[in-house]
């Protein structure tokens, strides 16, 4: 299972409060904000790299192919065996679904980028980048009936209504999902990557604090 699923431990010496076991999904779209971020030719991998660019999970993980051997959904008093992903199919539902069309992909976008060293950030932070964006998603779209495609800004803002947040706390929200934004559109920084990735620690950990992370 994806979210669930343990593919290595992270041994990380950084002191980011971030040293949990990584999930498959961190590590897959964490090397992808990477390759975004590093401005390399991704037209091979158009779809993919517009979905997630977008925040479009659904549209990113219809577009593999690899179904998983196996699964039982129990909902009201239905069983669902499907593997196919669907759109009402639950944010978890669908990852797990994606799960084996995911580690191909990886290991085709290994294959043509390689080990990618980011000049600016380590790794983890591409990795919580990915785990800030999907549990903002995540914990929206279990509160709301229709999944339509939606900006991370109105995201946040819908959330901060929920869990009535206070202006501080929405503008630091903000300031994280501004440093999501610069991963995938590098070209827009202004100022420079320290200060970005300060303030998306903060956004970070105050999405902990408000125990809104998927882990």
């Amino acid at each position: 299972m994806l979210l669930n699923k343990v593919i290595e431990k992270d041994n990380t010496n950084l002191d980011c409060g971030y040293k949990k076991p990584k999930l498959l999904i961190e590590v897959i779209i964490g090397y992808m904000y990477k390759v975004l971020k590093n401005k390399l030719d991704t037209s091979c991998f158009k779809n993919e790299f517009a979905a997630i660019r977008y925040g479009d999970y659904f549209d990113f993980n219809i577009s593999k192919t690899k179904q998983i051997d196996y699964i039982v959904v129990y909902n009201m008093g239905v069983i669902d065996k499907t593997t196919n992903i669907k759109r009402d199919d639950s944010d978890y539902i669908g990852l797990v679904k994606s799960s084996e069309s995911l580690k191909e992909f990886y290991k085709k976008c290994y294959s043509k980028f390689g080990e990618i060293t980011d000049s600016d950030l380590q790794d983890v932070y591409f990795e919580k980048a990915t785990i800030f964006e999907l549990s903002l998603r995540m914990n929206l779209n279990n509160k709301r009936k229709v999944k339509d495609r939606i900006t991370l800004e109105t995201v946040i803002n819908e959330i901060s209504i929920i869990e009535n947040l206070n202006n501080l706390e929405i503008e630091i929200l903000h300031k994280g999902r501004r440093f999501l934004n610069y991963l995938k559109r590098p070209e827009k920084l202004k100022s420079n990557w320290a200060i970005v990735s300060s303030e998306f620690e903060n956004a970070f950990s105050l999405l902990k604090e408000k125990k809104l992370t998927i882990i």
